[in-house]
């Protein structure tokens, strides 16, 4: 099968990563075998990409790429294309291609232009449905993570580093974490005032910035604990120093980032968000806290703190639901099954 895997917008966000994990699970031919596949990016992105044959949208204007986008198809004259960007899921209506939109949240409207919908989750997929999409062409395929390395067994530092990273927008919840981290400052006991804070991430257009975490920091008096690192690059130095990982986001459909610390055997402790429950079974491979709830945060914080010998069996755990719910085995098993309904 021919496949063209769209991007418009490249980043350093899970949507890349997850077209990157496509990519390199069908160019590897992991599933199924004799796929060629074809990547379409915009003109800016980084060409670091596992694949033979790269397009490359111009940016001068939409219906410019769209023009370009149609030469591409006849070239390359591809069996279906893979949209991981709105822009490229819009232009899908008037492509006499199949076209398979991936919804990595919860905004699903331009996905409904493709033949067929791959959503992160199952609520997302029946809200595709309950939108007049054909159930039988509404398909679940959840996140997966490139794992290539064992677990590691580890022990609480001190002081403890607690760890966050993503995108610096209000619901991420920078700040329900360092409130709850102003909450330990407060407490009458010193083992629970002794850590840190590393904190990793990058600003978004129209969101806001490195000044708002900082002022965040000096409000809860914990500024001079925490350690701004910026975009994380290396997320392997990142988690290396890292104790615990917080992932509080107000909402998170899915949350690779949570794959991402049970990969580096550290444990997560996450809001009550549709990522975190689908990922996180509470006290058993890692902590649940009631949606922006700093009080409950700083709780199980404490918890931790007060039964280290628990944080070996949780990360274990959450090492072994990674292996066998979130590999690329899995991922290039689950394309089989996908790619033969596209094909039928």
């Amino acid at each position: 099968m021919r496949i063209l895997n769209a991007i418009h917008a490249q980043g350093i966000g899970g949507v890349d990563q997850v077209f990157r994990n496509y990519t390199e699970v069908l160019t590897q031919n992991l599933s199924g075998g004799g796929h060629e596949v074809a990547l379409l990016i915009s003109k800016n992105g980084n060409e670091n990409y596992q694949a033979k044959k790269i397009f490359k949208l111009r940016n001068f204007s939409q219906v410019f790429d769209f023009l370009h986008l149609l030469w591409i198809a006849i070239c390359f004259r591809p069996d279906v294309i893979i949209c991981h960007s709105n822009r490229v899921m819009k232009w899908m209506r008037f492509l006499p291609i199949k076209s398979v939109g991936v919804n990595h949240g919860i905004s699903f409207k331009n996905s409904l232009h493709c033949d067929f919908v791959i959503s992160i989750n199952q609520q997302i997929a029946d809200l595709v449905v309950a939108a007049g999409f054909d159930k039988a062409k509404s398909l679940v395929l959840p996140n997966v993570i490139k794992i290539d390395q064992k677990f590691c067994e580890k022990k609480l530092k001190s002081p403890l580093v607690i760890g966050i990273y993503g995108r610096l927008e209000p619901r991420k919840g920078f700040d329900i974490l360092l409130k709850a981290c102003g909450i330990l400052q407060k407490n009458a006991e010193q083992k629970y005032r002794n850590f840190r804070v590393k904190i990793g991430g990058f600003e978004v257009p129209g969101s806001y910035g490195w000044h708002n975490i900082k002022d965040l920091a000096k409000e809860c008096d914990i500024y001079e604990k925490c350690e701004l690192v910026g975009t994380v690059l290396d997320k392997k130095k990142f988690f290396e120093d890292v104790d615990i990982f917080c992932v509080p986001s107000r909402e998170e459909p899915f949350g690779l980032v949570i794959l991402e610390g049970f990969l580096f055997s550290i444990l997560v402790i996450s809001s009550e968000s549709d990522g975190g429950r689908f990922l996180i079974k509470d006290e058993e491979n890692g902590l649940l806290f009631a949606n922006e709830n700093p009080e409950d945060l700083a709780a199980k914080i404490i918890k931790i703190l007060d039964n280290p010998e628990i944080y070996s069996s949780l990360t274990k755990q959450a090492f072994l639901r990674l292996e066998k719910d979130f590999s690329f085995n899995f991922l290039s098993k689950e394309f089989v099954r996908i790619l033969e309904i596209i094909s039928k």
